[in-house]
């Protein structure tokens, strides 16, 4: 019996020797010390209409977030990442209104949005797949323009938006998102 006892010593210590090289070739790539960069790896993708349809849900539940109570809707929309939002809105009403839009996509993506109206633009960030739409205060008047930059035709994800009038007490912050206000 105590000549088993050094073979399963030896065996214990090849299967740690082989364990370890096997470990240093597995590194991955983004591991210091393995002379490789980091690898890109392709964007992530919806995989069926079951994706957009929970893409297109989280998308009104982040609208409704911002919602006020005298919110009355005007007109609302939804459009691919790819195809971009280039609209032009009325906004003809003595009520503030309010440009809500919110972005989903299967992995993160960042896109500009454009407002504008006569010579006066404003450009804003919108983050896609926050749970709260990006909401901006547009007074009444003369007709305005929304756009974002189409991202192309392989890009996957959904631009959602409302316009709405709202009672005068329930615009916050700045009243006019496209001239911009100073602080």
């Amino acid at each position: 019996m105590r000549a088993r006892r050094p073979l399963i010593f030896i065996l214990l210590l090849s299967v740690a020797a082989l364990t370890g090289a096997c470990a240093e070739q597995g590194r991955e790539p983004d591991q210091p010390g393995n002379g490789r960069s980091k690898s890109t790896s392709p964007p992530l993708t919806w995989d069926g209409k079951e994706d957009v349809e929970e893409a297109m849900q989280r998308a009104a539940r982040a609208l409704n977030t911002v919602e006020s109570e005298s919110a009355f809707r005007e007109d609302s929309g939804t459009t691919t990442l790819a195809k971009g939002l280039s609209r032009t809105f009325k906004t003809q009403s003595q009520k503030p209104y309010t440009f809500d839009i919110s972005c989903q996509t299967p992995s993160a993506h960042t896109l500009t949005l454009t407002l504008m109206r006569g010579d006066a633009a404003n450009e804003w960030d919108v983050e896609c797949g926050d749970r709260e739409a990006d909401q901006f205060n547009i007074p009444a008047g003369t007709p305005f323009t929304a756009r974002t930059t189409p991202a192309g035709g392989q890009a996957e994800g959904i631009i959602s938006w409302r316009l709405n009038t709202i009672g005068a007490e329930d615009v916050q912050d700045c009243t006019d998102d496209i001239t911009g206000c100073e602080s």
